[in-house]
């Protein structure tokens, strides 16, 4: 199994072009389909931008952190923020995700991620994405079919 893998976002431009690249990463680690790609970094962009404009009210002295913690039933990505938290359940209640606009990132995130917890008063969003065969075994024999598959092809591209 990979390590897990940490992302500080502090709050300028960079934001999404941070988490493009962390998200590519972790798909190219993985050797994940775009599919993943796209779900996880609209789920991952979300959560964090919830963080820095509804954690910490748009301090810019306040910091978001992003966490991969790879599993055996998949990726579990958290999101941090330094503010006071919120009531999740209360926000989490079907009827108000859809009337509050500024709860539809929450809505888009349950729809995207297989599972959506909250942590620490609020302040802590987990979302898991299952992926399969990610143990050690399999993304080595993965590697392994990818290497000589691609070493094939160069041969036969000479």
């Amino acid at each position: 199994m990979k390590k897990r893998r940490e992302l500080l976002i502090e709050q300028n431009a960079e934001v999404n072009f941070r988490i493009e690249k962390f998200v590519e990463e972790i798909t190219d680690e993985y050797l994940l389909h775009d599919t993943y790609f796209g779900n996880i970094l609209i789920a991952l962009t979300e959560a964090v931008q919830n963080a820095i404009i509804h954690g910490n009210r748009a301090d810019a002295s306040k910091r978001v952190f992003v966490m991969l913690d790879p599993k055996k039933e998949g990726l579990w990505l958290s999101v941090a923020d330094e503010g006071d938290g919120f009531d999740f359940d209360k926000a989490m209640a079907e009827e108000s995700l859809y009337e509050n606009t500024e709860k539809k990132g929450l809505a888009l995130i349950r729809k995207i991620a297989d599972d959506v917890r909250f942590k620490n008063r609020g302040r802590v969003i987990e979302m898991l994405f299952r992926i399969y065969g990610i143990d050690e075994n399999i993304f080595d024999r993965r590697q392994e079919l990818m290497h000589e598959f691609l070493r094939k092809a160069q041969h036969h591209s000479l």
